[in-house]
């Protein structure tokens, strides 16, 4: 991706090798793909306060954000954000920074239209976010909610991931070789 003339790169790319999308036909991935998209876009909508219209398989998803939304009583301080990181030419997204009712510290969200949980890229994408907003000052709780909406429209799944210095260090050492593989053409 570009940001003002320089190239960086993006959480997803950098997480990218973690995922093994091989069995599943290209044309699924691209329909998810903008499913999650769209569903993100809707997100962004309701959290403005503007009147997002669903439609088709998006709408379990948004009635699942909605009531997720509503038992946590959450407060939206931050939603659809990119944030760059000119040092390591890191770049992404968050989906949202909330304070959860009765909670004192902010926390960092990131919505999920997935099937199942990525044990293993979902707590590194927390963790290079994290990274991403601490180079910004901004300050968030050391605990992650990636929240994982039901289809059907029920209560979504909760995953949790608390930071952790080994799997920071880790990540930021993929970004380094990311940046490493590219300089040499791979």
């Amino acid at each position: 991706m570009e940001v003002n003339g320089r190239r960086y790169a993006r959480v997803s790319e950098v997480i990218s090798s973690f995922n093994d999308f091989s069995k599943i036909p290209k044309e699924v991935l691209e329909n998810k793909a903008l499913l999650g998209t769209r569903v993100h876009e809707l997100i962004k909508e309701e959290i403005q306060g503007e009147f997002p219209i669903a439609l088709g398989k998006e709408c379990g998803y948004m009635e699942s954000f909605v009531r997720w939304k509503d038992a946590t009583r959450a407060e939206f301080i931050a939603s659809e954000k990119r944030y760059c990181d000119e040092e390591r030419r890191l770049t992404g997204c968050i989906d949202a920074i909330v304070k959860l009712h009765g909670e004192d510290e902010a926390i960092l969200v990131d919505f999920k239209t997935s099937a199942q949980e990525s044990p293993i890229t979902w707590p590194m994408q927390a963790h290079l976010y994290y990274y991403l907003l601490v180079r910004h000052n901004v300050s968030v709780a050391n605990r992650f909610l990636f929240i994982k909406l039901d289809r059907h429209g029920n209560m979504p799944n909760v995953f949790q991931y608390k930071f952790d210095t080994n799997l920071l260090n880790k990540c930021l050492q993929l970004v380094d070789e990311y940046w490493e593989n590219k300089s040499l053409g791979l």
